[in-house]
């Protein structure tokens, strides 16, 4: 399926026991409309709560308060008998527990708040995210226009059979009424292929999701934080008083426990804990706000489930934090994993036998999780909302999951947010030495560079750097980082500092995230690499005017020649003392200053060893300082990066490049102004490019921050053999 183009307007009715987002039905309704807006949709979220929606700008929920005559109208007597509402609910048959899911079926407030949203906001698809909520998205579809999605969580009558021991005629009525609203539907969306035929063959295929991302961060002991034996953790989590759940919690205490080694344990998170079961070997955690970090601590996780429906987003969660599972065929069921591939399956009284077997062979949970990773990569919600967006034009299809850009590298933590490195233009004010950018101008016609960012988006970018040539001499630059911040992107601008003064006020105002100013020494040194003279001057004067303004985060980059060297550690002292950060590197592509002379290798190695005794973050890459001094010798060969994996560029002629080495040989992988960036990512010619990078290394010539990031992203080395 090919990318979706085009902005909607996008209304999700849905429970409002949104946030925090600590069960499972909250995370994918979360996850889903941070999704959808990141890949360029306005969002909104319409609940229970009569006072506000909630609607997603700027990377965060914002609440929208309902006009005063939608908050009277809602206050009408025959609109808050909620007693008889839930009356007629429990006539139907649905358990008092269940209710507050079903209440829009009947509630008018209910659909007065849908119709005022889609008034207000101009909504063109209406998505209910379960199947009591189909009837105020088919009311606002028909008399507003737009289109009616509903998502089945579940297949919520074969749900309530298994759960609540109803009668066959009450589970014969909700079974009628279920299907009554999947038919009232413009699209059905499913979680599982067994799912729609449980719905009669009705809907597309589309599982949930998981934000792969969130999951390869830092770790935690997790015996010193719950005081467990010294021995592999065993980890599940849910929403606990959820009856498959709690029998899950139930199996571990009394037929997995007993088994294990006795200085091994069990670590349940999630709220509604049943604590009977609890033991000193048997730990609840509560809700877990870092619930990304104990899964990636846990030596193994574990998905016994026995009864429930639809697709398990915990076994996705465990995945993406590359954990070997042991599950039941069931606690898997629609996600199409593989046993002894992705993870264990084993029933009834099999199952404690895998987690014996997983727990004694390190290497199977390696090979295990490393699969797993590769699996949920390919279903990141970046992936997933292609398949949502289809649906909401009419152009439905089952998502098929495409292979994971990362399949290629071993376990690993990214190395930063996927950062695009966009090139906005060619043209400087200055005329560096070691740039040639400055001469020729031309810019990125805006409507591209929109396109660009929104496709951005629609991959998974969260970090945009804006740079050039000069970026304040693009007149639309405003513009873009105001969009850019509307999709959810930390945005960037990287400025040799002379304009900053022109533009500060309309940056700030757009929201911009950061700043870097371009020092290359002293006064007279930096004026000399920067081809004019007072650069320096009206550099140093705006950098501190944007520090003491205080409003956006700024840096210095120091790009070290044999001009400058013996003036970094006074740059640095100057720099820190007036209040920014700094960064600086050895420079690349630019022989005549290299660091080639005994002299200018020994002032260098004093000054990483000066500035190491002062600063943690130089003292950590001072290997990597050092080493540069063989790259400017001529020595290194090809060398490994995470180019189009953890960063990518985009030139102002919208070629694609692993970096921002924009002038390097070979490094150019596709045109983003004649393909689509999201054709381009998944495409087989960048897949054989990155897997490329990784075995053969990248001879274009540069050494920089990319290969630090590898080695303590992926643990291996970046040089190549």
């Amino acid at each position: 399926m090919e990318p979706v183009a085009g902005a909607q307007r996008v209304a999700l009715l849905t429970r409002g026991d949104l946030f925090p987002t600590h069960h499972g039905a909250a995370v994918k309704i979360v996850r889903t409309a941070e999704a959808l807006a990141a890949s360029g949709d306005r969002v909104v979220l319409v609940s229970d709560d009569r006072e506000a929606y909630l609607r997603h700008e700027g990377g965060q929920f914002r609440r929208i308060s309902y006009g005063p005559r939608a908050r009277a109208i809602q206050e009408l007597p025959f609109l808050r008998d909620q007693a008889r509402f839930e009356q007629w609910l429990g006539t139907i048959g649905y358990p008092p527990e269940e209710i507050f899911l079903y209440r829009p079926l009947v509630d008018p407030a209910w659909w007065a708040r849908v119709l005022y949203v889609g008034l207000r906001e101009r909504i063109d698809v209406y998505q209910a995210e379960f199947p009591g909520y189909a009837v105020p998205a088919v009311i606002a579809s028909r008399l507003l226009g737009g289109r009616s999605v509903l998502v089945e969580h579940n297949v919520e009558h074969d749900r309530l059979r298994q759960m609540a021991g109803l009668s066959r005629r009450v589970l014969l009525r909700l079974r009628a009424v279920e299907e009554a609203l999947v038919r009232s539907v413009d699209e059905l969306i499913v979680l599982s292929e067994e799912d729609r035929v449980r719905l009669g063959g009705r809907g597309w295929v589309v599982p949930h999701g998981v934000d792969v991302g969130r999951y390869q961060g830092a770790r935690t002991d997790l015996r010193a934080r719950y005081g467990l034996p010294p021995g592999p953790v065993v980890f599940f989590h849910g929403t606990l008083h959820y009856a498959p759940n709690t029998e899950a919690v139930r199996f571990l205490a009394e037929r997995l426990l007993p088994v294990l080694p006795l200085e091994a344990s069990i670590l349940v998170g999630g709220m509604g804990a049943p604590v009977q079961y609890a033991s000193d070997r048997l730990r609840f955690t509560g809700p877990l706000d870092d619930l990304p970090v104990v899964i990636a601590s846990a030596d193994l996780c574990v998905c016994p489930l026995f009864a429930g429906g639809g697709t398990r987003m915990k076994l996705l969660e465990y995945f993406a934090a590359a954990r070997a599972v042991v599950s039941t065929p069931l606690g898997a069921e629609g996600l199409g994993v593989r046993h002894e591939q992705e993870l264990l399956l084993a029933e009834g009284e099999a199952l404690p036998a895998a987690v014996l077997r997983a727990l004694a062979d390190p290497d199977l949970r390696e090979r295990l999780g490393r699969s797993a990773r590769a699996f949920a990569a390919a279903r990141d919600w970046s992936e997933v909302t292609r398949s949502y967006r289809s649906i909401h034009r009419g152009r439905g299809a089952d998502f098929v999951p495409r292979p994971s850009i990362e399949a290629h590298l071993p376990p690993r933590v990214p190395s930063k947010p996927l950062t695009l490195l966009f090139l906005v233009n060619r043209g400087c004010n200055l005329r560096c030495t070691f740039c040639d950018l400055w001469d020729r101008p031309e810019n990125v016609p805006l409507p591209q560079a929109l396109r660009v960012v929104d496709e951005a988006a629609g991959i998974g970018t969260k970090v945009l750097v804006l740079t050039g040539g000069e970026p304040l001499l693009h007149p639309d630059l405003p513009t873009l980082v105001r969009h850019a911040r509307a999709l959810g992107m930390a945005v960037n601008v990287t400025t040799n500092g002379t304009l900053v003064d022109r533009h500060l006020e309309m940056l700030v105002g757009a929201g911009l995230t950061s700043m870097s100013f371009s020092l290359d020494g002293l006064p007279e040194t930096h004026d000399r690499l920067r081809g004019q003279a007072g650069a320096f001057k009206r550099t140093w004067a705006q950098l501190v005017r944007t520090i003491h303004d205080g409003r956006v985060d700024t840096a210095v980059y120091f790009t070290v020649t044999n001009q400058n060297v013996r003036e970094l550690v006074e740059v640095y002292d100057r720099v820190r003392a007036a209040g920014a950060r700094f960064d600086f590197w050895p420079v690349n592509d630019a022989p005549e200053l290299y660091l080639t002379t005994e002299e200018d290798k020994a002032a260098w190695l004093q000054a990483l060893d000066t500035l190491a005794g002062r600063d943690a973050e130089v003292a950590r890459k001072a290997h990597y300082y050092a080493e540069s001094l063989r790259y400017h010798a001529g020595e290194t060969g090809p060398v490994r990066c995470l180019g189009l994996v953890d960063q990518f560029g985009v030139t102002y002629r919208g070629d694609l490049l692993p970096c921002c080495v924009w002038g390097g040989e070979g490094l150019k992988v596709g045109n983003v102004f004649q393909a689509p960036l999201g054709e381009l990512w998944r495409s087989p010619e960048v897949q054989r490019y990155r897997e490329r990078l990784w075995g053969a290394g990248c001879t274009a010539g540069c050494y920089n921050h990319s290969l630090y990031e590898l080695v303590e992203s992926t643990g291996q080395s970046h040089r190549v053999g």
